[in-house]
């Protein structure tokens, strides 16, 4: 789990930064922060809660040969 001033965020978080901030944005944790702040202290949250979830490479395997 993913951790940011007391926020949880679930494993494998994959939303969009503006859905992230619509969540997030009227927590308290981002409230207190100033408002010339907040924005940069959104972002750093939102790459925390979505390290793993956007991050990881895909295990696809193609259909492509390699010519042998």
């Amino acid at each position: 789990m993913n951790k940011y001033k007391g926020i949880t965020f679930a494993e494998g978080y994959n939303k969009s930064f503006a859905d992230f901030k619509k969540e997030f944005a009227s927590t308290h944790i981002f409230k207190n922060i100033p408002s010339d702040q907040r924005e940069a202290e959104l972002k750093k949250a939102y790459q925390i809660a979505s390290k793993d979830g956007n991050s990881k490479p895909s295990k696809e395997i193609s259909g492509k040969s390699d010519g042998k």
